[in-house]
């Protein structure tokens, strides 16, 4: 039988190659869609990191299901999770007051949720 994840929602996660081409550090980018929430994320064999995230309407709870998707993610793949370069100071303490994350020890402005 195979488990089938459902988020608080019960949004699908929407997935698309980045359709910018690929950066010069050659890292593979993957722009995402879950309910009003879009953004950008990469892999690498020890963590997903997301680039940039966005709610279109926010208090509707998508982002919620957004870092559901990720934490799933992240324990089925054995993989930390990182939020990247956070400019939103409010967004930040969000994360790591109420999300189980900590602060990044090589970034300033990363935050790290690891499982």
């Amino acid at each position: 039988m195979i488990a089938v994840f459902e988020s608080t929602h019960k949004l699908i996660f929407e997935l698309c190659g980045w359709p910018y081409g690929t950066p010069v550090h050659a890292a593979s980018y993957w722009a995402f869609r879950v309910g009003t929430c879009r953004g950008l994320y990469t892999a690498s064999k020890e963590e997903y990191q997301i680039i940039a995230i966005e709610n279109d309407r926010m208090g509707n709870g998508h982002l919620t299901d957004v870092l559901e998707w990720f934490d799933n993610s992240c324990r089925r793949d054995g993989k930390s999770l990182r939020v990247c370069a956070i400019w939103n100071k409010k967004f930040k303490k969000h994360l790591l007051k109420k999300r189980g994350f900590v602060q990044a020890a090589d970034e300033a402005d990363d935050v790290i949720k690891r499982f």
